[in-house]
């Protein structure tokens, strides 16, 4: 799942350098983008964006159950601890969502 996010992050960029500078490929990825909008464009967009969605709310519930488990499991000192497994798996699920939650501005 990290490697898709990778490439279509990857595939943003080359599109807003493409769109920065003046030259050929800026002109072909203006078609491209125009008729991105046309027609099947905006159906494509929703369904990626639903998929999104539902993969970033599996990554934030997977969280939520990681630390509502060590929050049930609470030592002597009052407090939850993860096991380094738990710990290693929230890292990840939280990479997860860092890459596909909205854009801090």
């Amino acid at each position: 799942m990290i490697q898709l996010m990778f490439t279509v992050l990857t595939a943003e960029a080359a599109v807003a350098i493409a769109l920065l500078f003046k030259t050929p490929v800026r002109k072909l990825a203006m078609l491209g983008l125009d008729r991105l909008k046309r027609g099947r464009g905006p159906v494509m967009v929703r369904t990626v964006a639903a998929t999104v969605l539902v993969v970033l709310a599996s990554s934030v519930h997977s969280m939520n159950k990681i630390r509502g488990r060590a929050a049930g499991e609470l030592d002597g000192a009052g407090a939850g601890t993860l096991t380094p497994t738990d710990q290693v798996l929230l890292a990840r699920h939280l990479l997860e969502a860092s890459l596909m939650g909205p854009g801090q501005s």
